[in-house]
């Protein structure tokens, strides 16, 4: 459901204290370590630097083992890897030779991890004050010191909502089981209404919680489980599935991830697979039973020195009949570049997307000389990235023959300094 991938999305993305988190939101990757094929024989390792985080929440990331062998390239994923936590401005690997072979040591500045922050955003990525959202916010980026989550938001103005988000990444040790627990109210303007401009508001209230499974360090496999209760107001005859004009249904999502990018936040080579298969409502129930299979593909293609191609196929069909406060849409917050403004809607979507990317200021640290914030004002990152892209979506309705299709777009040049802002990711 929209308005919920919106909350999830918030409380672990796009949260303005999250946005200028230095170490989750780089601007653009830190130059690729050595590229030698030699071997070293990795008789230890040792953590320095990590006054919060836990020693397992960074070893539990890595491929590398004591009494193992590694070569140069192996150990520089295992370092993308560690920085792909969001935990650390910087993330240093050195190795020094020890009795019975080499010592690898770690090195993180880790990033400040709790955050009052004010809320001030236009949804829709529409700038218009008509669509101002305010508020205040609390997160946590690394409670208890294991990388687990907390935020609370709330805000007025446009799409009032209050959320709560608790994250955990890994618990349970060898088991390798992930949760998270989501609660979230809203009144949300109904996107079908609003592109004929008329205002129908969705009041809703969910609740959600995923437990998963981290299959090896590239795969997981998580079950979600939504509660989600709605109203029109006003009410709008027959644009709610039961009579009663209050939808309650539950949500049942199966989520495949297949993640071998070298680097989450902006990566240059590897691949990127995500299944979604969700059912709304009991299977033959008589008034709530529709459904949802979705398939995310990326793949980056490396270059050269922190310049690559990226390429990106996304797929949302669906089953049943589908309400009209859970179609897709563009021109909220999916949006085909060179159609920026334009709102359409379906119940099937596909992007398709290409894009050669290259750095303009390569990354480089900086430290602020701050008294009070001591090591977390060390190893700040900047860097800015452009990009070259073509892009192609469309729309469409199982019943109707009316595909509504954008032409293909591409654009000579954009200019990117947060990279999860991006449709292709």
């Amino acid at each position: 459901m929209d308005f919920i991938k919106k909350h999830l999305l918030l409380g672990l993305l796009t949260s303005i204290a999250a946005e200028c988190l230095p170490g989750r939101r780089l601007m653009a990757q830190e130059t690729a370590g050595p590229k030698a094929e030699s071997k070293f024989f990795i008789s230890q390792i040792i953590v320095l630097g990590n006054k919060k985080t836990k020693k397992e929440v960074i070893l539990r990331e890595m491929h590398t083992r004591p009494n193992q062998y590694a070569t140069a390239e192996a150990l520089e994923l295992d370092r993308r890897r560690i920085e792909s936590l969001g935990l650390f401005n910087r993330v240093q690997m050195r190795l020094g030779p020890g009795p019975k072979g080499y010592i690898l040591e770690i090195i993180v500045t880790e990033q400040w991890y709790l955050f009052p922050f004010p809320i001030l955003f236009f949804n829709d990525r529409e700038v218009s004050f008509k669509k101002l959202s305010y508020g205040v916010g609390l997160l946590h980026t690394n409670f208890r010191g294991m990388a687990e989550l907390m935020q609370f938001s709330g805000w007025l103005g446009y799409n009032p909502s209050v959320s709560l988000t608790y994250t955990n990444p890994w618990f349970m040790g060898r088991a390798r089981l992930f949760t998270q627990l989501q609660l979230v109210a809203s009144n949300h303007t109904n996107k079908s209404y609003d592109i004929i401009d008329q205002k129908v508001t969705e009041q809703q209230f969910a609740f959600g919680w995923t437990l998963g499974k981290r299959l090896t360090l590239h795969t997981s496999l998580s079950l979600t489980l939504f509660y989600h209760q709605l109203r029109m107001k006003p009410a709008v005859p027959g644009q709610t599935l039961s009579p009663t004009g209050k939808d309650r249904s539950l949500q049942a999502v199966i989520t495949y991830v297949r993640d071998h990018r070298d680097l989450i936040w902006y990566p240059t080579r590897g691949s990127f697979i995500r299944l979604d298969v969700t059912q709304t409502g009991l299977p033959g129930a008589k008034y709530i039973d529709y459904g949802r299979f979705a398939v995310d593909v990326r793949r980056y293609v490396p270059l050269g020195k922190m310049t690559a191609l990226a390429f990106r196929l996304n797929l949302n069909m669906s089953r049943g009949r589908v309400p009209i406060y859970d179609r897709v849409f563009f021109g909220y917050f999916h949006r085909i570049r060179g159609y920026f403004n334009r709102r359409l809607e379906g119940e099937h979507r596909m992007i398709a997307s290409a894009e050669l990317r290259f750095p303009i200021v390569p990354v480089h640290y900086f430290n602020l000389d701050s008294g009070s914030l001591r090591s977390y004002a060390r190893d700040l990152r900047f860097g800015i990235s452009g990009s070259i892209f073509f892009y192609a979506g469309t729309l469409w309705y199982k019943k109707r023959n009316d595909r509504q299709g954008l032409p293909p777009t591409s654009g000579p040049f954009g200019m990117q300094t947060s990279p999860d802002r991006w449709l292709p990711g």
